[in-house]
């Protein structure tokens, strides 16, 4: 009978292994949309009994969030660019790292999206897993953003979910120290009855040999089937993955994860003609960091492209829900306002020059300097379609770099004064 529980614990074994390795499979850090299209796939699947293990840097980058929002966004968009393959547990933190990023006064619908897309990774994680205080504590602090907006019953029902988890955490590791003690008693218990097994049945002993031999041959033959049709499984699930991934690189920017030029412009003309069949009003921004190039030659590329991953963020922040924010280039950056009159525009694009300013250069210990220089235009002014609306926002930004740097420039100003 040991024989035979070893070559079935063996199968299992094999097949948990290459089932957790389809789970593992390559993942490209921080672009959530290729996750989410596949999420369906493994919601089918049962829930995992085993545990997923975490890259210690991930534990360090979780716990930096939480006391230096900008050190672990730099040092996030330093991980995004090794595009290093995560688990779902990692995904899972690197989600509660994204919550405790945007954790800032105004931002708090930023924070709630993110646990709730960590939120939505559960059924892909044991259960025993998800009860720990490392994945519990997502549902503490959504009960703390909800009791800061006034949802008493959202905070509520989460504090409950954390409280529920918490008391399941410490009832599971009393019954794993029972359990140790029962599988100690048992084992010494099944070792006498071996012995005594041995000693009076040595006939029985070589029939059952006979017997589990056969057997373990039927039991390795349905192992190598299982391998290699989840071998199939997991190639099929990969080219999957990579086939996901490469559409969203192609519509991302690797350096900002925003959308970049070419998604910009297929969006750009619809939004500029449903504007026009509504009659309502609608604003290009066009942001340019100033002097990028004198960064770049002094404190390397490094530094300039912090500054324009960091530029990125704070103008995300700024935007509005509607709004579309692009990179376009090297340092240039576009957004589309729907609904924005040319004056919505100005105060939109002066609050962004304004943070950015402010934000980027107080943090740099070299004194970087970064300002912007933002042109805005409106369908109000021009209407011939969305290339001419975007080069009328060009030519305010040239002119805001003309008038010195540092300053915003719209394009019915502009062009009065010429």
């Amino acid at each position: 009978m040991n024989k035979y529980s070893l070559l079935t614990g063996l199968a299992l074994y094999l097949l948990m292994t290459f089932i957790s390795t389809a789970v593992n499979a390559d993942e490209i850090t921080g672009q959530q949309e290729v996750f989410n299209q596949v999420n369906s796939l493994y919601a089918k699947q049962q829930r995992p009994i085993v545990f997923f293990a975490i890259n210690s840097e991930i534990l360090l980058l979780n716990s930096l969030s939480m006391h230096d929002k900008v050190a672990a966004q730099v040092k996030l968009l330093a991980w995004q660019k090794l595009s290093l393959t995560l688990n779902v547990a990692e995904q899972y933190l690197l989600y509660v790292v994204r919550a405790n990023i945007a954790d800032v006064a105004g931002q708090e619908y930023k924070v709630i999206n993110w646990l709730n897309k960590a939120l939505k990774l559960e059924p892909l994680l044991a259960k025993q897993q998800l009860d720990s205080p490392l994945f519990a504590s997502a549902y503490l602090a959504l009960a703390n953003i909800y009791a800061s907006q006034g949802e008493d019953k959202k905070a509520f029902d989460s504090k409950k979910q954390y409280m529920n988890k918490y008391f399941a955490h410490l009832k599971q590791q009393k019954e794993y120290r029972v359990k140790g003690l029962n599988e100690k008693y048992h084992i010494e218990k099944k070792h006498e009855e071996n012995e005594l097994l041995r000693q009076n049945s040595q006939i029985q002993h070589f029939a059952l040999t006979r017997a589990e031999s056969e057997r373990s041959q039927q039991h390795r033959n349905i192992a190598i089937f299982i391998a290699v049709g989840s071998l199939f499984l997991l190639l099929l699930l990969r080219q999957f993955k990579i086939r996901q991934a490469l559409k969203l690189l192609a519509k991302t920017d690797s350096l900002t994860l925003l959308p970049n030029r070419r998604l910009f412009f297929s969006h750009g003309a619809t939004y500029m003609k449903q504007a026009l069949t509504g009659n309502k009003a609608l604003s290009i921004l066009i942001l340019d960091i100033d002097n990028l190039k004198n960064i770049n030659d002094n404190f390397g590329y490094d530094a300039g492209d912090s500054v324009i991953a960091q530029v990125g963020v704070l103008a995300g922040e700024t935007m509005r829900s509607r709004d579309f924010l692009a990179r376009i280039g090297g340092e240039e950056f576009a957004a589309i306002l729907p609904e924005a009159t040319i004056v919505q525009a100005r105060a939109i694009a002066e609050h962004i020059r304004e943070k950015i300013q402010a934000n980027i250069s107080k943090n740099k210990n070299n004194n970087i300097q970064v300002t912007v220089s933002i042109g805005i235009a409106s369908i109000a002014d021009i209407k011939e379609n969305f290339d001419s609306l975007l080069h009328a926002a060009d030519l305010a930004m040239y002119q805001a770099k003309a008038n010195g740097h540092n300053q915003v420039c719209s394009y019915s100003t502009e062009r009065q004064e010429n």
